[in-house]
């Protein structure tokens, strides 16, 4: 009887549970203006308040392109050791990962105030075995400062309770919400510890020396151009190639251009120099001339000084 009885209780609260996360989920997206944009309970772009002044406001709002912040999201990698000692590299953020924050970081940013950042959740999978997968979460805190996208990692790999789940959400509807870590500008997340390979324009934030690595800093003009030239270099190197000595044949052209108009300025300005410098000696000498005229009587006082006056005119 008293196993019955504690069954019952065991039900009773799991059916709670179901209706309170439930009653969660619905009311955390009916009527929210903060919402970018939602999938389920656990998948969703939202606006939240800047969580540390520390670093001065956000440049809010800015237009960032798509296409950029997917190539510059792709070059996120780092470099994974397995148990076999073998080493290979791992993309930060899965290929529809990056095509979610390319479009919600691009249309929440150019409609953000300088005092919200972007918080997401997004769902993912993780290689838990040679063949199986776990389904995970990747939450952040985005926001664009100092001409750079900065995005901080909350939780990275965040595996899901597939036995909670299937207790409080049995039709696998997606709405049981979990409680998150966002990132932070103050707090460090243990949950992302890689050093990212070395990529023109993207940095882990550095604090006082030391380095954070769930916070990128991404330049996404110059980390998209960077991507897009590995890519081409990997794809096809005697086109990469082909390329690299067009770029340096045009930019010696374009300094040969520069050096040829700065000449001409220079012997612009030494041809003026000259000028200034011969005119400057015709009127000393034509004044002198007219002095000794003067002097010698040949001419009179009132012939004197009209001619003077036509000189000094001339400077």
């Amino acid at each position: 009887m008293k196993i019955i009885k504690n069954r019952l209780i065991t039900l009773c609260f799991l059916h709670l549970l179901i209706i309170t996360n439930t009653v969660f989920a619905v009311s955390f997206f009916d009527d929210d203006e903060d919402i970018i944009w939602q999938g389920a309970a656990n998948n969703y772009f939202k606006y939240d308040e800047q969580d540390s002044s520390k670093y001065g406001k956000n440049e809010h709002p800015v237009a960032l392109e798509e296409k950029e912040i997917i190539d510059a999201l792709t070059a996120l990698e780092y470099t994974e050791t397995n148990v076999l000692n073998v080493e290979s590299v791992v993309s930060v953020f899965s290929y529809s990962q990056v095509r979610l924050l390319a479009e919600y970081l691009s249309k929440g940013l150019s409609k953000a105030t300088p005092d919200q950042d972007i918080i997401f959740v997004i769902g993912g999978k993780k290689s838990k075995l040679i063949v199986l997968k776990t389904k995970t979460f990747l939450t952040g805190r985005a926001f664009y400062k100092d001409n750079k996208l900065n995005i901080i990692i909350g939780e990275f790999d965040f595996a899901r309770n597939q036995a909670f789940e299937a207790v409080l959400d049995p039709g696998d509807t997606g709405e049981i919400a979990y409680n998150f870590s966002f990132g932070s500008r103050t707090s460090k997340s243990k949950n992302f510890e890689e050093n990212i390979n070395s990529i023109s324009g993207v940095v882990q934030k550095d604090i006082k020396g030391k380095t954070r690595q769930d916070w990128f800093e991404i330049d996404i003009k110059i980390a998209a151009e960077a991507y897009l030239a590995k890519k081409q270099e990997k794809e096809s190197p005697q086109l990469y190639q082909d390329r690299a000595l067009q770029v340096e044949a045009a930019k010696m052209a374009r300094q040969r251009r520069e050096m040829r108009a700065e000449m001409a300025r220079m012997r612009k300005d030494m041809e003026q120099r000259n000028n200034n410098t011969s005119s400057a000696k015709s009127i000393e000498e034509r004044m002198t001339t007219l002095d000794k005229l003067l002097e010698k009587e040949l001419i009179s006082q009132e012939e004197y000084t009209v001619k003077r006056k036509e000189i000094l005119n001339d400077i």
